[in-house]
């Protein structure tokens, strides 16, 4: 799939005052602090522009993952499914696991498992958090999956990102 160019005015608003701090595993850290910002522009977002950060670039995809928590739409849980099965690194992949994990339950397994896939074989940073996405559909879902068991670390990381994410959901 070919990134899509947003909006510049969405560009403006939803992306440039949040994504440095929300990329990666930035949230941990900076997440409770930004999340009323965060819901207060997010509920300011329709579907179809979630939609559309998530179809562009890793930046837009980084904030579309957070935006998409607030939304109950299945179009918007297949574009973070789409987002996180074609992402190229850590930069956005950890926000997308997160926001797979709780938008899609068990539907997440077939996208972590192709992202883990390719993250190992590009050696781009996020395989840990992906496999602990996995691990935790395991335990609560009772799936299946090749991914190995994560590491302690990549788990607590995971968990954390995930507090961030029903953090926002529960401010929606």
């Amino acid at each position: 799939m070919t990134p899509v160019d947003p909006d510049p005015d969405a560009r403006a608003r939803f992306v440039q005052p949040f994504y440095l701090k929300m990329m990666r595993l930035n949230a941990i850290r900076y997440g409770p602090r930004l999340a009323a910002d965060i819901v207060a522009a997010g509920r300011t977002a329709s579907s179809s522009d979630v939609i559309s950060l998530l179809r562009s670039n890793w930046r837009e995809r980084v904030m579309g993952a957070w935006f998409a928590l607030l939304r109950d739409d299945r179009s918007v849980t297949e574009a973070v499914l789409q987002a996180l099965s074609t992402s190229h690194g850590s930069l956005d992949a950890p926000p997308l696991a997160a926001a797979a994990v709780i938008l899609a339950g068990a539907r997440a397994l077939p996208a972590l498992e192709t992202y883990y896939a390719a993250d190992l074989a590009n050696e781009w940073g996020a395989a840990g958090i992906t496999a602990a996405a996995v691990d935790q559909l395991r335990r609560i879902q009772h799936l299946e999956s090749r991914v190995p068991p994560p590491d302690a670390n990549a788990i607590q990381r995971f968990a954390q990102l995930i507090e961030v994410a029903e953090a926002l959901r529960h401010q929606r």
